[in-house]
């Protein structure tokens, strides 16, 4: 069957190719060849030539008859107008037509005869459907008869689709040139004619001969296949050694692939080269193309057996981060060991060989094309200024480029960009990336660390390790493939404000992730945050704002999902939650100066313990200590300028040398120390120590040396202890000296001089029936408790021995609260010691109103034997 349908169309293709010549010595136009149209509007004449009829109207007529020749071509007629032509008066001959009716759109050439004036032009149109477009503009010919037209005409146009046209004007064949173009828009036809506008005077002074159209070179040669080769992996162009005839061209089974057809041929403006659409893409390897059963334009079939090889390489399209700006030296000087001039490195990350042809790389201000480098897979480049080419090849791969952009040792974006424009790896790398001061002076690589992590910047870049100061067409020093072994994990949380959350993992996170949102939960009908904002440059920590004020005084829990490290990986469901407080804001008496040390021993420091006097954790966040200097507050200083909660109950010392102080005294809590950058400056006689919270005094002490046990001989390394947190801190007798059994300091923990609040509920009792003032920390004073239901009271208290001799006024006339104490530190008016012994307290409270209460209480002042 296919035999058969081939030998059809050789049959179809001679019949095609055959020509047409009429020179209407017959004496008719009905036969060899057949002429159609509007017949009856044309006559040959006596001198046997087509010419049209008297008409009393003005009208368009036509002729046409078949024919299929439309490359390889000649075309000759003689054409003859008795009258001036005009745009109502003009002919066209339509070389190439699809359609027998010339008047309708159509698809093909024509030459226009037919101008005002005494000279004429022969011009050659193209038309598609009712557009015509002029392709030869013939020039200017002047007429023998101003009142005739005698021309013969011939066009040729090659296989490749060259016209070329020429014409006599005196009806001979002296032909010259009048035009040349390269058209090859429509390639087939079926039908030549002619066609007359013209009106009722001018209906009869057409007429036209010897119409010739042949083929321009006889051809008896078969095609042959000249080349295959695949253009890309869908797309095999096939080349002949002529134009073919486009229908055999363009059958699917003519074409087998390594013995497959392809899907589609596409007809290229060159017939003698073709396009193979497969619908598979091609793989790297050997191919041959075998064709069959094509035909030339002449009808000539090609030879058997006509094949082509190639081998192609399947190309790879590079995505971003394929190559990879993987190493920056931007800072050569001083020199560790490489060479002194700048260079970037490019790396290959995958299995593929990469073209570079056309890619570009540039910085801000200028860039550089390649031309025909390959970048093999896996391979590291080095790129450097064409000069220093021979600096770096030891190392490796080089390229020499000019323009070099220059890299700025401070910072610069660099890109890299393949033929299309598209960004395959950038870089805006700034000299802070190198986190090491000594190393961003210069002479040390910029080296990327992990190429598939999803964080950029300082975050996945820095210094290079390598002794010679970088790693140029080699792997990095610093190279990794993960960022860190230790799984992401949310550390902590903090308050900022009222309304903003300070939330910090222990190493970076991917600022994408860490910027959601809803990524991100706290308890206590909080919820979400209305924003995210990661803090930069290394985004371990993010600022989370949220639309209401958080309520100070409670606990509450943060919860974070999805968030992703540089990895990729996501934080853990047992690492993604912790606590934080909203401390209250510090009122004044919440915390209290409870110990101080103001006159070290040599070589030791100052120290201030503070204590929280509250059932809540406070935030020493903006707590400032200070002292005065003629009555104004001098040497402010912050403690802390974050979140720092002291528990309720807590003891915290604040000095600029924690470990001095541990090394001197004896330490029970270790954790209650804060170093501080300066402490104010505390005198060794007298002075204030004043703690601030938002500019208000919280707690004030005034000390002196004086305030020190009065038997202690040499007070350098003593601290003055609280001994009651239910009296004033100036309230006199609360700071006394540390006991000698604690080493006169108790830094961090429950003073040694601190007394228990009494529970006893009578009006007046004693804490102890003994007490030894000795300064051992076990009941140095003598504590005198009061209790009553009304306040307004006044007291007075004396001391007596138990012969009635009278040893201290203790208090005179003091007014008192509803419940208190006094203390006798056990010596006299004289401010001696006194002696061991029974001892009486009288006692006596009175009122306004006349009430008047008295009491007597019986203790002894002892001695360790």
């Amino acid at each position: 069957m296919k035999n058969c349908l081939l030998i059809f169309l050789l049959f179809c293709c001679k019949c095609v190719f055959s020509q047409i010549d009429d020179n209407f010595s017959d004496g008719d136009f009905t036969a060899n060849p057949t002429w159609s149209g509007q017949t009856s509007s044309f006559t040959i004449n006596s001198n046997n030539q087509l010419q049209t009829v008297l008409s009393t109207t003005a009208q368009t007529v036509s002729l046409v008859t078949a024919n299929k020749i439309a490359l390889n071509a000649k075309w000759e007629f003689l054409i003859k107008l008795d009258f001036d032509p005009s745009a109502s008066n003009q002919t066209r001959i339509y070389l190439v037509s699809d359609k027998a009716d010339l008047k309708a759109p159509l698809n093909g050439y024509f030459i226009q005869i037919g101008e005002s004036g005494s000279t004429d032009s022969y011009d050659l149109y193209r038309q598609t459907g009712s557009v015509t477009v002029k392709i030869i503009d013939g020039p200017a010919r002047s007429r023998a008869v101003t009142s005739q037209i005698l021309t013969r005409l011939q066009i040729s146009r090659t296989a490749l689709g060259e016209w070329e046209l020429k014409t006599d004007i005196t009806g001979g064949s002296n032909f010259t040139m009048g035009g040349t173009v390269v058209d090859n828009t429509f390639t087939s036809t079926a039908f030549f004619g002619v066609q007359c506008i013209y009106t009722a005077t001018r209906s009869a002074g057409f007429h036209f001969d010897d119409f010739k159209v042949e083929k321009l070179i006889t051809d008896n040669t078969p095609p042959k296949l000249v080349s295959a080769i695949a253009i890309d992996t869908l797309t095999v162009e096939v080349n002949f050694s002529e134009a073919l005839d486009s229908v055999t061209a363009t059958f699917t089974r003519n074409y087998q692939l390594n013995g497959i057809n392809p899907s589609q041929v596409l007809k290229t403006e060159n017939l003698a080269k073709y396009l193979l659409r497969f619908k598979n893409s091609l793989e790297s390897g050997a191919y041959t193309l075998m064709v069959s059963d094509v035909i030339d334009l002449s009808g000539n079939l090609i030879n058997g057996n006509n094949t082509s090889s190639f081998n192609f390489i399947k190309p790879y399209v590079a995505k971003l981060n394929d190559v990879l700006i993987n190493e920056i030296f931007a800072d050569p000087s001083p020199q560790i060991d490489l060479p002194t001039v700048e260079y970037i490195e490019l790396w290959n990350t995958t299995d593929k060989v990469i073209s570079l042809t056309g890619w570009t790389y540039s910085d801000a201000s200028s860039k550089f094309v390649f031309k025909n480098e390959v970048i093999n897979a896996g391979e590291y480049i080095i790129v450097c200024a064409k000069a220093d080419t021979n600096e770096f090849k030891p190392y490796g791969k080089t390229v020499g480029i000019s323009p070099w952009p220059s890299l700025n040792n401070a910072g610069d974006d660099l890109s890299l960009k393949n033929e299309k424009g598209a960004v395959i790896s950038n870089v805006s790398y700034a000299d802070s990336w190198h986190k090491d001061a000594d190393k961003k002076a210069g002479g040390w690589s910029l080296e990327l660390i992990n190429p598939k992590a999803i964080c950029s910047g300082i975050q996945n870049w820095t210094s290079s390790i390598n002794k010679s100061g970088g790693t140029p067409g080699k792997q990095n020093s610093i190279f990794s493939l993960a960022s860190s072994t230790e799984p992401l994990k949310l550390l902590s949380a903090e308050i900022v404000d009222s309304v903003t959350v300070l939330v910090r993992y222990n190493r970076f996170t991917d600022s994408l992730s860490a910027s959601k949102v809803e990524n991100y939960s706290i308890n206590n009908a909080v919820g979400n945050p209305v924003s995210a904002l990661p803090v930069s440059p290394l985004f371990e920590q993010v600022l989370l704002k949220f639309n209401k004020p958080l309520v100070s005084g409670n606990t509450f829990t943060i919860t974070t999902t999805n968030i992703a490290d540089c990895s990729g990986s996501l934080i853990a469901t047992n690492a993604n939650q912790v606590e934080f407080t909203y401390a209250k804001a510090i009122a004044k008496g919440d915390i209290l100066i409870n110990e101080v040390l103001f006159n070290p021993r040599p070589n030791g420091v100052d120290f201030v313990e503070i204590y929280n006097n509250t059932d809540h954790n406070l935030d020493l966040k903006n707590l400032k200590i200070a002292t005065l200097v003629k009555d104004t507050l001098s040497s402010i200083k912050l403690i802390s300028s974050k979140q720092l909660l002291l528990p309720a109950g807590a003891y915290l010392v604040l000095t600029i040398d924690p470990e001095n102080i541990k090394q001197e005294y004896s330490t029970e809590n270790p954790r209650a120390f804060l170093k501080i950058t300066s402490m104010p400056s505390y005198n060794d006689d007298a002075g204030t120590v004043i703690l601030l919270s938002n500019n208000a005094q919280i707690d004030r002490l005034d000390y002196t040396e004086k305030m020190h046990f009065k038997l202690i001989k040499e007070p350098e390394g003593v601290s003055l202890e609280r001994s009651s947190f239910g009296k004033a801190t100036n309230e006199s007798g609360n700071f006394r000296s540390a006991a000698s059994t604690v080493g006169y300091a108790s830094p961090g923990y429950k003073n040694s001089q601190f007394i228990e609040v009494n529970t006893n509920n009578d009006e007046l009792a004693l804490s102890s029936k003994t007490f030894s003032p000795d300064n051992d920390g076990f009941e140095d004073v003598l504590q005198i408790n009061y209790n009553f239901d009304k306040p307004g009271m006044v007291a007075n208290i004396t001391i007596y021995t138990d012969q009635g001799v009278l040893v201290k006024k203790l208090v005179k006339n003091q007014t008192i609260s509803t419940e208190g104490s006094f203390t006798w530190d056990g010596f006299n008016e004289n401010d001696q010691k006194a002696q061991t012994g029974i001892y009486i307290a009288y006692a006596e409270f009175f009122d306004a109103s006349g009430t008047v209460k008295k009491f007597k209480k019986t203790f002894a002042l002892a001695v360790k034997l």
